[in-house]
């Protein structure tokens, strides 16, 4: 029947505190793993982390969302913690770089 995507790929990539003060990792999806007819697994990389905190690992983990109910921001969602642009800002949505 051919491929069927049957994992994420993520890469840890550092560490941020969450409103209650508890530190808690950073997680990146970095791409796709896909299992064939016969039990192979490919992996499709759509990204490479450049951040000094990756330690090189990636690691393979089942989508929690397929399908339709999966949406591309789901791809793009920042990590709490992360400031968001202020008001007065320039800040295209659909710009790839949003700076």
């Amino acid at each position: 029947m051919g491929n069927k995507r049957t994992h994420d790929v993520v890469a840890t990539t550092g560490e941020y505190t969450n409103g209650q003060g508890e530190k808690k990792k950073r997680y990146t999806n970095v791409g796709s793993a896909f299992t064939d007819d016969q039990g192979r697994i490919s992996i499709k990389l759509d990204c490479v982390p450049v951040t000094p905190d990756w330690s090189g690992w990636l690691s393979l983990y089942e989508p929690k969302q397929q399908g339709r109910d999966r949406t591309p921001q789901d791809a793009y969602r920042k990590p709490q913690g992360q400031q968001q642009p202020q008001q007065g800002q320039d800040f295209d949505a659909d710009d790839d770089i949003p700076f």
